[in-house]
């Protein structure tokens, strides 16, 4: 007889062997949900321990009818489609992968920002429709001393740090819970936002969505960048007020914009966005490549067992859970999320007992 029971609901994948495996080889009993009924799916996930989770929102209502569940694991970095406090409060963890795809997603936003500054995606198109100038009317600058900004400096922002030393930029980013040695070890200069706003010839965005990044770049912020900024986005759509990045495009102070991601998913056909004549679109695959898939799939399900085991998850969204569970001291988090560290320190100080 299995130990516990998984289900995987409505991921749209075209197998999930690796999940399967994984679940399995501890004694669980794994469900792919892809295909049941709502009926159905909606039953085993009434009984089952750990539950997965790409594309379906999970809601408070939905959250009540599960009524075995320690752990929700989420395919990804983010968190957005499940609603973390409902889970709270029912004492269920909600676990993420907020490493898996940092070489990937990196690579991505300064292909982005390549393709950016050198026109790549233009002039492929003027050639495709037999086209020729070796002299382009568009200019392009050198990007040896223009400065680059990141908006967060988590994983993936230290990751393009990385990648972008020896390139003869100047480096900023902005971000309250960072490591100050952490940026100065990879030559990044910590700013505040409105320093990094004016000074950026480019900018990069990384960070989470959280209440308070939504709309983070939004008019008022546009309106205090460098003139001519090129934008790339790779973290989260709904991070940029898209109708004020029209906006400063209209007026040239967004020079060029690249975005892997959008308010609305996918943006509908008639959106400014996808024609805009300085946007580069890519169609939410900067996370994507073959190796990033097999782990992403591995490691969700080895969260979900790590949990129905006894253990505790390595990356926690909630760790006010944790609390409410009485396991908080137990829990030791992979350097992940600075917030999440934050949380987890000042959740620590209370538990302690006075003196």
């Amino acid at each position: 007889m299995a130990k516990f029971k998984v289900i995987l609901i409505k991921h749209g994948y075209p197998n999930v062997e690796y999940e399967r495996k994984v679940v399995t080889d501890a004694g669980g009993e794994f469900f792919d949900g892809d295909k049941l009924s709502e009926e159905e799916e909606q039953r085993i996930c009434a009984e089952a321990e750990g539950i997965l989770v790409r594309w379906r929102k999970i809601t408070p209502g939905l959250i009540k009818t599960f009524r075995r569940c320690k752990i929700i694991v989420r395919y990804g970095v983010g968190t957005d489609n499940v609603d973390v406090d409902a889970a709270t409060e029912a004492g269920i963890m909600v676990g993420h992968l907020p490493t898996y795809c940092l070489d990937e997603v990196s690579n991505h936003a300064i292909a982005l920002w390549l393709a950016c500054v050198r026109r790549v995606v233009r002039t492929h198109q003027k050639l495709a429709q037999g086209g020729w100038d070796a002299n382009p009317p568009e200019p392009i600058h050198r990007t040896r001393g223009k400065t680059f900004g990141l908006v967060g400096f988590g994983n993936i922002a230290q990751a393009v740090a990385r990648k972008l030393s020896g390139w003869g930029l100047r480096l900023l980013a902005t971000d309250p819970f960072v490591d100050p040695a952490r940026a100065q070890a990879l030559g990044v200069h910590l700013v505040d936002q409105e320093t990094l706003l004016q000074e950026s010839d480019y900018l990069s965005l990384h960070v989470p969505l959280l209440p308070e990044t939504r709309h983070l770049m939004s008019a008022p912020q546009f309106a205090r960048m460098k003139p001519g900024v090129m934008l790339v986005n790779t973290a989260r759509g709904p991070i940029v007020d898209a109708k004020a990045l029209v906006g400063a495009l209209e007026t040239g102070r967004v020079a060029q914009a690249a975005l892997d991601v959008f308010e609305e998913e996918p943006p509908p056909v008639n959106a400014p966005l996808r024609t805009h004549p300085r946007v580069i679109l890519t169609d939410h695959v900067a996370w994507y490549s073959e190796e990033s898939q097999i782990e992403l799939k591995t490691s969700a399900a080895e969260e979900v067992v790590r949990v129905c085991t006894g253990g505790l998850p390595r990356s926690v969204a909630n760790p006010e859970v944790l609390q409410r569970l009485g396991r908080l001291q137990e829990w030791t988090p992979n350097d992940t999320y600075r917030w999440q560290l934050k949380r987890l320190e000042k959740l620590r100080e209370r538990a302690m007992p006075s003196a």
